[in-house]
């Protein structure tokens, strides 16, 4: 399973997103924006943004345009934003390239937009939004990237950033093990290979990162920790999460898989365990002028 970009993963981790969210963050983007506000999301997968911040941006009208290069999982968002929409009584239909949610007090229309994050950022239009959202994005870039991103945000008029579940290193296991560590390491080793946005990602650099770039470019930087609390009640997650550092582990240590498929299978008889736990370190960050 990639743990990244495939389907059913994003829909695994959807609901561990939300429960994670510094929603007092979310609230203050919302305050930021205009009553009718134009949103880019990058990064955008299958829309889970909309389906996680449309209610907490406030009523009214929204416009938002879903960034991302892959066309399968753009394929996938109107079908998901429609159920999500269906789960709360809301009316939903297609309507001139873009789908649009309507309910007794908001409108929300939401366009999707296929485009690789690799190019430059100066095509995506940055000028023409009120607010800039993207969730587990920054981790996968590089520093330069980051960088060229920043200047760009900032030459476009400052327009709001909230960046969430940003991953910040912290693992921790509620039943220990003795190469936790021995795997992490390695885990967090093979985050820092290049993903395509201008060089090695930053990985669990990224939030100091974000903020040091943001910083220097004159933006007023908050964040908060919003970490996933994987409980009983989501062992699928927990599984997945396994296999997830198992296999970039020894992706990136070969020699010593051996040793991270014997860590594996340790982990996933612990997982069953009554009440084991694991908690996955992230942060969320709004930035505003």
């Amino acid at each position: 399973m990639n743990l990244d970009f495939d389907p059913d993963w994003l829909r695994l981790r959807e609901p561990l997103d939300d429960a994670a969210r510094a929603v007092g963050l979310a609230w203050a983007f919302g305050r930021i924006l205009p009553t009718h506000p134009m949103i880019i999301d990058l990064g955008a997968g299958t829309g889970s943004n909309v389906r996680q911040l449309a209610m907490k941006l406030g009523r009214g009208e929204q416009d938002w345009t879903l960034i991302e290069k892959d066309r399968k999982l753009l394929a996938k968002a109107p079908g998901e934003i429609g159920r999500w929409a269906d789960r709360n009584g809301w009316e939903h239909k297609e309507q001139r390239r873009a789908y649009m949610i309507t309910c007794d007090d908001m409108a929300v229309r939401v366009e999707m937009r296929s485009f690789d994050l690799s190019q430059d950022p100066a095509e995506l239009g940055l000028n023409q939004y009120d607010g800039v959202t993207a969730k587990a994005l920054f981790d996968l870039v590089s520093a330069a990237w980051l960088d060229r991103f920043v200047k760009e945000l900032a030459g476009c008029g400052f327009p709001p950033l909230l960046a969430t579940l940003i991953v910040d290193g912290r693992v921790e296991f509620s039943i220990a093990d003795e190469d936790d560590a021995f795997v992490l390491e390695r885990f967090h080793a093979h985050m820092g290979r290049a993903k395509g946005l201008g060089g090695p990602a930053l990985g669990p650099a990224a939030p100091k990162a974000l903020v040091a770039s943001l910083t220097a470019a004159g933006y007023r930087v908050e964040t908060a920790q919003a970490d996933w609390k994987i409980g009983p009640k989501q062992i699928a997650a927990h599984l997945a999460m396994l296999e997830g550092y198992a296999r970039a582990a020894a992706e990136q240590e070969p020699a010593a898989s051996p040793r991270i498929q014997a860590w594996a299978a340790r982990r996933r008889d612990l997982a069953s365990e009554q009440g084991a736990r694991l908690m996955v370190g992230h942060l969320d960050l709004l930035a505003r002028r």
